[in-house]
């Protein structure tokens, strides 16, 4: 009987000692599951990384954790939490190809070490940074214990945790953290997932900012400087060239970056050949992006500086299928550009080409307009100022004549060389006022719009109609344009009119100017096209530029009227 008594007490405390294990092994089970559901719900990496160490406390106890992430060649500490200074462990960089790295990385299961300070494989094979921080800041940890983090047998980081006891961590606890690490890599890659959906759509942000900033601006050289600028500060990138295709070069035309932490700018008209030097030079005769993963693999990479390092993107700016020039786009880091940002950078350099494209065809319009401006004033210098003077010349020379034969007659050719002078004198002035109107600077719009319609009457014999508002508070640009819209439409009105009266308005009111020049000429029909006539593309744009409206109306044999409205900006209160 005291056996069986003794038996079943047995069996009573076995029993219970099952129970006991089963409900532990349930709560840590239930732990498990609870701090997966809360870490799975974070979705920014920073704050999972920092969630995941704190509840990591419920698993295993530890008196430092450190959670590593790969990144390209690299493991980056992104978490920490321990006595040490958390600065000291986060800016530590660890090679994924150390052999510490690589037997942590490349293991099934949690690498236990049960003392740090006698561990022969530790001490031997660990990384030169990692020895620094166990003989400094980790002199305490005894230990140690790491565990790959891994989803689909791909390894993306590294658990590690320590502990100031020797031989602190078990096998049971190891199977604990691994089981805790596992729910960690879904996390992880998730947050990865969302982050880079969230940078892509930053960066398409940015690049549709960057269009605009950029198709504003139609001064070649100051394009480029900007958009390597705009590129550089939005994105990040350390370093950005623009180079343009000049004959058989790529010349770099514009640069900006850093080189480390120190400003650094490539000099600009540097030059590779297409085909035969370097990344740009093969982009440009293929028209075809390259990216590189690591510069230091790619023999056709061509350094800026003395041991560069990091990746390279390259991409074709092309203008209606031809290669113009190359976007040049570099980072310090290994891997850090992917397919998706090979579409978004060019998506920016189809952009940037366009840019390029109007900037370049800006400069030949004015270029054409400088032109038209010259052959219009050799032609009025022509027929007014060189007329005058041969007349001044065939008049000093009959009043020479008349001085040897009767002098009382020289002097009715004198006054006839004294009129023409006068009138070339006017002309001439009438002609550099025309080039360079200083009144409006001096005297306003009003009166240089009055000087202008009295060069027309004098010299066209034109009746000008002028009805002219006070002058206008505004800046000297808007005056400018305005005086060369009045100025162009005149001039078409003596050259294509064939008018005998103008109508020049100009009023202000509530913020709002409006010129009109309506003349009583044959008029034309003002829908159709006028190839080769750049006045009324020119008058249009001035508006457009100052964000103003341009008006034509004209029918044949009903006159033509020109009407610029602008709407001045507030005054400030």
């Amino acid at each position: 009987m005291v056996e069986d008594k003794q038996h079943n007490a047995t069996m009573d405390q076995s029993e219970q000692l099952i129970e006991q294990h089963m409900a532990e092994q349930t709560r840590e089970l239930e732990t498990l599951l609870e701090i997966s559901h809360n870490i799975t719900l974070t979705l920014d990496l920073a704050s999972l990384l920092g969630s995941m160490l704190d509840q990591l406390l419920g698993v295993v106890a530890y008196h430092g954790a450190t959670i590593l992430v790969v990144e390209g060649e690299n493991l980056i500490p992104r978490a920490y939490r321990g006595p040490a200074p958390a600065d000291t462990v986060l800016r530590t960089r660890y090679s994924i190809h150390d052999a510490t790295s690589q037997q942590i990385l490349n293991s099934p299961q949690s690498v236990i070490v049960a003392d740090m300070q006698t561990d022969a494989f530790m001490k031997s094979h660990a990384a030169p940074a990692a020895r620094d921080l166990f003989e400094t800041t980790f002199r305490y940890v005894r230990g140690w214990m790491a565990t790959p983090i891994t989803i689909k047998g791909r390894a993306v980081g590294i658990l590690v945790v320590h502990h100031q006891e020797p031989g602190a961590f078990s096998e049971v606890q190891a199977h604990k953290v691994k089981a805790f690490a596992n729910q960690a890599a879904v996390a992880i890659e998730n947050a990865r997932l969302y982050e880079a959906k969230q940078r892509r759509a930053e960066q398409f942000r940015i690049i549709s900012e960057v269009g605009q900033r950029i198709t504003s601006i139609l001064t070649l050289d100051e394009l480029l400087s900007q958009t390597v600028r705009l590129i550089q500060e939005a994105f990040g990138y350390y370093h950005i060239h623009i180079g343009l295709i000049e004959g058989e070069y790529v010349t770099f035309q514009a640069s900006a970056g850093v080189w480390g932490r120190e400003p650094f700018c490539h000099c600009c008209n540097y030059q590779l050949k297409v085909g035969e030097e370097g990344l740009s030079g093969q982009v440009a005769a293929s028209g075809e992006p390259i990216l590189v993963p690591d510069v230091q693999q790619d023999s056709r990479y061509i350094p800026v500086a003395p041991g560069q390092s990091g990746s390279n993107v390259v991409l074709p700016l092309k203008v209606k299928g031809q290669v113009i020039g190359i976007l040049d786009v570099e980072s310090e880091q290994v891997n850090a550009f992917d397919a998706d940002d090979l579409i978004v950078l060019q998506l920016l350099a189809n952009q940037i080409a366009t840019a390029i494209e109007n900037a370049r065809l800006y400069e030949q319009a004015q270029q054409l307009a400088a032109l038209q401006e010259r052959q219009k004033l050799a032609r009025e210098l022509h027929d007014s100022v060189s007329q005058a003077l041969y007349g001044i010349a065939l008049g000093a020379r009959t009043a020479r004549m008349q001085l040897d034969r009767d002098p009382t007659k020289a002097i009715e050719a004198v006054e006839y060389v004294l009129s023409l002078a006068e009138a070339g004198l006017a002309e001439m002035r009438a002609l550099i006022f025309e080039l360079r109107p200083e009144s409006l600077a001096t005297e306003g719009l009003v009166a240089a719009l009055e000087k202008q319609a009295a060069a027309m009457q004098s010299r066209h014999h034109l009746q000008v109609q002028m009805v002219l508002s006070e002058e206008p508070e505004t800046n000297l640009d808007v005056k400018q344009a305005l005086f060369r819209i009045a100025q162009e439409a005149l001039h078409n009105v003596v050259k294509h009119a064939g008018a005998s009266r103008v109508d020049l308005n100009l009023q202000e009111s509530d913020g709002i100017i409006t010129l009109e020049i309506r003349d009583n000429g044959r008029g034309f029909d003002a829908t159709a096209s006028f190839p080769g006539h750049l006045g009324l593309t020119s008058m249009q744009e001035r508006m457009e530029r100052l964000g103003g409206q341009f008006y034509l109306t004209s029918e044949p044999g009903q006159g033509t009227a020109v009407t610029a409205v602008l709407t001045l900006p507030a005054s400030p209160a």
